[in-house]
């Protein structure tokens, strides 16, 4: 029996250093690295899928998509390498945030919402009265989404969304449950036991918070895999914060600082699976 065809498959995670990462594997391989998304932001991409757009293109070295979930497939012909990053639920939260409000529809539409809110005589936000007409803040735009009618669909942005992406089953996404739908205080809950399981079986696991030192393990565990991987230490891409470099301790006072203590309080319990899993991680790499 020949022996298998050993590819990188990055699970590209919005907001975690995914970007980055995928230039350095184009540093890497050129054009054997393909970048690959469905027509439309909810497409995935299950795991027979994936299998066959390895197998249809046997020059590739890696593959990345922000489409594809875990675990990785099974095949007798190929070994699917994962790639994935994690990161502290509050700090990919408040980069989220800061790539939303490049873009002025998004801003103007949560502006405009609280205007209505300040001019119904319900102004809960910090200074808003004071800048009606600039972006949203960071808090102000928590409050937003927390208010939203279709708040049961925005928890899956504010709520453990890296435990629900990473709790997925073969041929499925991860379950999950929203609980108080359409109240501000509403959260999903996913399973985060079998997220555990997930990334137990990632061999390319690393934090965006410890990315450099984290990365720089990837070569020689690549090279089992008879896979030639070089790490060079390119400028990181798609940042939306200027304190990445600063410590996480310092980072998250700085959050706390921006919102209102009731928004704070509401993310932390809302993520505590994301916490949980994020916990978990560091020590599998400790």
């Amino acid at each position: 029996m020949k022996e298998k065809r050993s590819v990188i498959v990055h699970y590209h995670t919005f907001k975690n250093s995914g970007t980055s990462f995928d230039e350095l594997l184009t540093e890497n391989y050129q054009e054997a690295h393909l970048c690959f998304d469905g027509p439309f932001p909810y497409t995935l991409f299950n795991q027979t899928e994936l299998l066959k757009v390895i197998r249809r293109n046997p020059t590739k070295i890696a593959f990345s998509s922000h489409s594809i979930r875990l675990p990785v497939p099974t095949d007798l012909e190929h070994n699917a390498i994962a790639a994935v990053f994690v990161r502290h639920p509050l700090l990919r939260i408040r980069s989220v945030y800061g790539f939303e409000m490049r873009s002025a529809g998004t801003a103007n539409k949560i502006m405009g919402s609280l205007k209505n809110t300040l001019l119904g005589g319900k102004d809960t936000t910090i200074g808003l009265s004071e800048r009606l007409d600039g972006n949203p803040s960071f808090d102000e735009w928590v409050t937003y989404l927390r208010n939203e009618k279709a708040m049961n669909l925005n928890a899956g942005l504010l709520s453990n969304s890296q435990t629900h992406m990473f709790s997925g089953v073969f041929g499925s996404v991860g379950l999950a449950k929203t609980f108080l739908p359409d109240d501000p205080n509403s959260f999903r809950l996913s399973d985060v036991d079998q997220a555990k399981r997930n990334l137990l079986t990632v061999p390319l696991l690393a934090r965006t918070e410890a990315y450099d030192e984290d990365v720089q393990r990837f070569p020689n565990i690549l090279a089992e895999y008879g896979i030639e991987f070089h790490y060079k230490d390119l400028p990181a891409a798609n940042v939306t914060h200027h304190g990445v470099r600063q410590p996480i301790d310092e980072r998250l006072e700085q959050i706390r600082k921006e919102l209102t203590e009731n928004n704070w309080e509401w993310l932390v319990a809302a993520n505590q699976q994301d916490a949980e899993l994020y916990e978990f991680c560091k020590q599998l790499l400790s």
